[in-house]
């Protein structure tokens, strides 16, 4: 078992409470008396006896004295022979921690195997259960634990050889590590010993494992902020790196969110990139499903009543960049929320969306009758069958007691979690990897010849402890009854027609976003797409980011947190407002006099995209003295204002209101109306016009009619003035001609 630092820390489903804890002085007081009075066998002493004929195969009558943890934490940390068969000697180690106040001192361990093998997974449950006090069966060693301060750790060993007990036949073997004192038993670890003593070969049951590759919730307001979380939680150490490199060493199915792929590939760093390239390959060679852009809750959908198909549907939001899903990927996969079993009505959204093969989980079609059957059923929706597969539960919660660091310490006190960082699993790597060979022998002991196929689904919040996932899916790889496969094989496999516990036709869970913000998401939605139509080709620059912007309160990660997802759906749609209401506006203005029969209103346009927007004026009077002769439609340059003529006539005179709007070019509103004032004086041009023309001509006539009535000037100079001023005399004039008759004088 390792330890990692810094991992994030989240409620995880139904996960096994680790054994380790503080307990106090009242608690020992407790086991001392109980433990000598009513189980003086098990408790004190050497723990040598075996239940009554019958008690291994009824576990249900043991009785529980007292449950919880005790005064030391136990736990195997390996055994030699995970499959021991005839001829092998097992050693089995344990970790010896004091997690009192206290010095411990005069302990001693006791070691015990069973020889009955369990033939049942109720049998085993019952062992893996049990408390502190419950018997033990079975006979073994014991060895002296060395004196123990507190907090202070030591590891106790023992070998077993299987054949002086004559283990018979094939199954698992109650195993368990006591600590105890004079008071009673302090502390115990159960687990089981495999044993395979006639070595049959036996048709394997095949075994599939899901994990999620999936981001966590991030600010939508802040879109470099998705990218810094992904690079955060594919570093060295975290969630995702740990997926990968499980999945890059064992067979592991994977449920890809493709917006998480393409923020992945768009990215500049270094780092991510690599992730990216090692996760793409990794998926390459196993079956990879593909979850909704963003992975959006399909219940809160379903349960909104919102559109599942079509362009506008949350199902087929955006991704980031320009990515493009491989074609060896599966994209008819549907995954409801973890933790809850999802509804018809939500596997009927999922199968209306074109993804028919649904995962459910958190117990739902439960089997109704005895034993284990393939988990695979099939749902009857109103849109069509939902081919689904059903988790097996008690593997899961093994599984994930032995690898996930998600939520591991959630039973920690306060003060323990502010003193470390440090998270553990549950339990360890070598007491999961026994659970599930035990559990999986049963399985296949019920039916050796057609052993049912199985499937772990690991939660999106899966941190795994990547050695011990590992190791354990290692174990099981070397177990002759378990065949690895991918879950794409369990797709195709028939449901048995068996009873099952039905699903709830509509049950909402608490944690789901509230339908009226969710069908509010979705008009808002409608909004921003009908909106981008202004900036013509460009309009992905427009919708694309925003519809990713109200994606983010639907995403499953945001259950985690209803009263902050709030906060967001209340950030996002403000935001949509902002940009389809103010980003293209009419500019206020002063009122107008119009004196024309026919002419234009300018109506001045303000546009704030970093993109050219084209948009439709219209003007609306309130009176049909003005009357508007059609609407003209502008490109308005990006960052910039613009006047936009609208073409109106006049019919009368008065005062007129005039209400402008602006539409996109399909005729959708953008944002409130605009009102000014204009004073129409029809006809006012043209008798204006005339009035000037006739002043003008009155003044031309007033002008010629005083030049004649003065007539000459008194003050004129005249010929004799001339001459007198010059000195000269004007020559005679010539004598006229004689006229006839008349004799020219000398």
């Amino acid at each position: 078992m390792t330890q990692h630092p810094d991992i994030t820390r989240s409620p995880a489903h139904r996960r096994a409470a680790r054994r380790a804890g503080t307990l106090s002085a009242a608690l020992l007081a407790v086991v001392a008396v109980v433990g000598s009075a009513v189980l003086p066998a098990s408790a004190a002493g050497p723990m040598a006896g075996h239940p009554p004929a019958g008690a291994s195969s009824a576990p249900a009558a043991v009785t529980r004295t007292a449950p919880g943890d005790g005064a030391v934490h136990v736990s195997v940390t390996s055994i030699s022979h995970p499959i021991a068969v005839p001829g092998d000697t097992v050693t089995v180690r344990a970790s010896v921690t004091n997690t009192t106040d206290a010095v411990i001192d005069g302990a001693e361990a006791q070691f015990t195997v069973d020889y009955l093998a369990l033939t049942s997974r109720a049998e085993i449950a019952a062992w893996s259960e049990a408390g502190l006090l419950d018997p033990v069966y079975g006979t073994g060693s014991t060895t002296t634990v060395p004196r123990l301060a507190p907090g202070a750790s030591t590891t106790v060993s023992f070998t077993y050889d299987p054949g002086v007990q004559a283990l018979q036949g094939f199954g698992a073997r109650r195993l368990a590590i006591s600590v105890g004192d004079a008071s009673g038993r302090l502390g115990i670890a159960r687990s089981f010993l495999m044993y395979d003593a006639d070595g049959t070969e036996r048709v394997p049951m095949k075994l599939s494992v899901l994990a999620a590759v999936t981001s966590p919730a991030t600010d939508p307001a802040d879109p470099s902020s998705a990218e810094l979380e992904l690079a955060q939680q594919t570093a060295a150490g975290q969630r995702l790196d740990g997926v990968l490199q499980v999945a890059e060493h064992n067979t592991v199915s994977l449920a890809v969110d493709p917006n998480l792929m393409g923020t992945a590939e768009a990215s500049q760093d270094p780092e991510l990139r690599d992730w990216y390239d090692r996760m793409l390959a990794a998926a390459g060679t196993t079956a990879t499903f593909t979850l909704p852009d963003h992975d959006p809750d399909l219940a809160a959908l379903a349960h909104a009543g919102v559109l599942s198909t079509g362009p506008r549907s949350f199902v087929r939001g955006p991704r980031a960049g320009v990515w493009e899903i491989p074609a060896t990927w599966h994209t008819n996969f549907a995954w409801p929320a973890d933790g809850t079993v999802p509804d018809v009505e939500t596997l009927g959204l999922a199968v209306a969306s074109g993804r028919d093969d649904v995962v459910v989980g958190a117990g739902g079609l439960a089997y109704e009758g005895v034993g284990t059957v393939t988990g695979r059923a099939e749902v009857a929706t109103p849109a069509g069958t939902a081919h689904a597969v059903v988790t097996d539960e008690p593997l899961t919660e093994a599984f994930l007691a032995a690898t996930d660091l998600s939520g591991a310490d959630s039973t920690a006190s306060a003060q323990e979690s502010a003193d470390t960082t440090a998270v553990t699993t549950a339990s360890t790597a070598t007491e999961g990897a026994q659970r599930l060979l035990a559990e999986t022998a049963a399985v296949v002991s019920q039916a050796p010849y057609d052993p049912p196929s199985l499937s772990i689904v690991a939660p999106r919040s899966w941190t795994p402890d990547t050695d011990a996932a590992k190791a354990v899916l290692d174990t099981l790889d070397e177990a002759g009854w378990i065949s690895p496969t991918t879950l794409d094989a369990l797709f195709v496999q028939d449901a048995p027609e068996v009873a099952r516990t039905p699903l709830p036709k509509h049950e909402r869970a608490k944690a789901e976003l509230a339908a009226a913000d969710v069908k509010a998401l979705e008009q808002a939605r409608d909004a921003i797409v009908t909106f981008s139509s202004v900036a013509g080709e460009e309009h992905p620059v427009i919708w694309r980011p925003g519809v990713r912007r109200l994606i983010a309160p639907l995403a499953v990660a945001r259950r985690a947190d209803p009263g902050l997802r709030e906060q967001v759906v209340q950030q996002v749609l403000q935001e949509n407002d902002e940009i389809t209401k103010s980003s293209v506006t009419v500019v206020p203005r002063q009122d107008i006099n119009f004196i024309t029969d026919v002419g234009n209103i300018p109506v001045r346009v303000r546009n704030a995209l970093t993109v050219d927007a084209t948009v439709t004026v219209v003007l609306r009077p309130d009176h049909p003295r003005l009357t508007v002769d059609e609407r003209t439609t502008e490109t308005v340059p990006a960052g910039q204002e613009m006047d936009v003529q609208v073409p109106v006539r006049a019919i009368g005179s008065g005062d007129v209101e005039v209400t402008a709007q602006v539409l996109t070019p399909t005729g959708a509103k953008i944002n409130d109306d605009s009102t000014f004032q204009v004073r129409v004086r029809a006809g006012w041009e043209e008798v204006g016009t005339w009035i000037a023309a006739g002043l003008v001509a009155l003044l031309f006539l007033a002008g010629i009619w005083r030049t004649v009535r003065r007539g000459r000037s008194p003050n004129r100079a005249t010929r004799e003035d001339v001459e007198e001023a010059t000195g000269t005399a004007a020559e005679a004039p010539e004598t006229a001609p004689a006229t006839s008759g008349t004799p020219a004088r000398p």
